[in-house]
């Protein structure tokens, strides 16, 4: 018994998995919560603050993402200096990208009025500003420390960039419960700024935690005289930008919604949309989690000629995806009865939205096992040249349907009939690019 649970605690895509599981059901609770202490119209505008910002963390020109791609390669050429050159680099440019994109946000803040482009209905002009300003210090800051997570991921050591990300949640959850106690009746404006505070204080100490656990754990420093090379950070830099490219394309075709929604309907009106979404993502979030440590594998097994093992991995995901189309099927049919527990206020949600979102989620399901493939072994121009149409179509789309009146569910709408090119078009190139393969095997 000892000897298996050794085994389970080992293996990081199954635990990358449970600490995922972890962080969604952290969420969840942390909604209703929130629904309750801010209402409507603030929750709202919080997650118009806290989506803006996770597109800030995207802008690392894809540094993070390069980090699991190249570090296996780096390991398994054994060419050590270089690694520490390299993430010595990473973190320097990084806290560049940091500080210029702090600086060009608080430039762009005085010019545009964020309550009249999100249609805020609520608080001033003076305050929305002041409230964007301090998330936007918080997301800087652990945009230089969220570098853990892929180096984590590029070790294969996946289960613990998962494992910061749930201890994160466990710890905004229950600071956010000792703060509904302490000042439960405090004026909504102060109940914003309390909640700002908290998120970014737990994440940033979260972070910088894991940053030195990594380095202790790892028994790495980067004390190196070797200077990384010009050609090789060109290289990286310009996969790093291919990798951006597609992380802020995802944001558009995945991430938008709320944006669209808020410019026609207004915040209030994102909440049915954003409860359905956020209950469907849990598949998602555990299914990113547990192909998370796949990326670098991918990449590993790539460069080593690993035909088999490739196609294997294939095989056994493509029967994994029948359970998880199963879960997907149960959980939309529990759907309606599990919100009007989970949210305790009444929530209008339109029809066929649930249906519309189940339908997404599992078509997001298998599509992202395959891009993970991609984004592993950088094999990434058809896919950017797929994701840009992808881009083009999302919005135009979304708003066409919402004149035609199928109002918040347009959204998902747009997302699925762009997702029905992906199922066809990303598996054939994936394993197309498998069989092309020399096996030395």
């Amino acid at each position: 018994m000892t000897t298996l649970l050794q085994k389970i605690t080992q293996n990081h895509l199954i635990m990358s998995g449970m600490y995922k599981g972890i962080s969604g059901l952290s969420l969840f609770v942390s909604i209703p919560i929130l629904i309750r202490y801010l209402g409507d119209t603030d929750y709202g505008l919080w997650v118009l603050v806290f989506a803006l910002f996770q597109w800030v963390l995207l802008m690392d020109f894809g540094l993070a993402s390069v980090l699991k791609t190249k570090v296996p390669i780096l390991i398994h050429e054994n060419k050590q200096d270089l690694l520490k050159s390299y993430l010595k680099s990473t973190y320097k440019i990084t806290a560049y990208i940091a500080l210029f994109l702090f600086l060009l946000f608080l430039c762009l803040i005085f010019f545009i009025d964020l309550k009249a482009v999100l249609k805020i209905p609520v608080h001033s002009s003076l305050f929305v500003k002041k409230l964007f300003v301090i998330n936007m210090f918080f997301f800087s800051l652990n945009f230089l420390f969220n570098v853990h997570k892929s180096l984590f991921v590029a070790f294969l050591k996946g289960k613990y960039a998962e494992q910061s990300i749930a201890l994160n949640q466990i710890l905004f959850l229950s600071s956010l419960g000792v703060l509904m106690l302490v000042a439960p009746k405090v004026a909504s404006e102060d109940k914003l700024l309390y909640i700002t505070l908290l998120n970014g204080i737990v994440c940033f100490l979260v972070n910088a935690a894991y940053t030195l656990f990594f380095f202790y754990r790892e028994k790495l420093n980067l004390k190196t005289t070797e200077k990384t090379s010009k050609e090789f950070l060109r290289e990286i830099i310009i996969l790093g930008t291919k990798y951006m490219v597609i992380q802020v394309g995802l944001l558009v075709v995945f991430s938008s919604d709320n944006y669209i929604l808020s410019s026609v309907f207004g915040p209030k009106d994102i909440v049915p949309y954003e409860v359905v979404n956020k209950y469907f993502q849990f598949p998602i979030m555990i299914l990113f989690a547990t192909l998370s440590p796949l990326w670098s594998m991918f990449a590993k097994n790539y460069i080593q000629n690993k035909k088999s093992v490739l196609l294997a991995s294939f095989k056994r995901f493509n029967l994994l995806f029948m359970l998880m189309l199963l879960f997907i099927i149960f959980i939309s049919a529990i759907c309606p009865f599990v919100i009007s527990i989970w949210i305790k206020d009444p929530v209008n949600v339109p029809d066929g939205l649930i249906l519309y979102t189940a339908t997404v989620t599992v078509f997001r399901v298998f599509v992202t096992f395959y891009t993970f493939f991609l984004n592993g072994i950088g094999k990434l121009n058809k896919y950017i040249i797929l994701l840009l149409v992808s881009v083009v179509l999302k919005i135009p789309l979304s708003y066409y349907f919402i004149k035609l009146g199928f109002g918040i569910n347009s959204v998902v709408i747009s997302t699925l009939l762009i997702l029905l090119i992906w199922i066809v078009y990303i598996p054939f190139e994936c394993y197309n690019i498998v069989y092309k393969i020399k096996s030395d095997e």
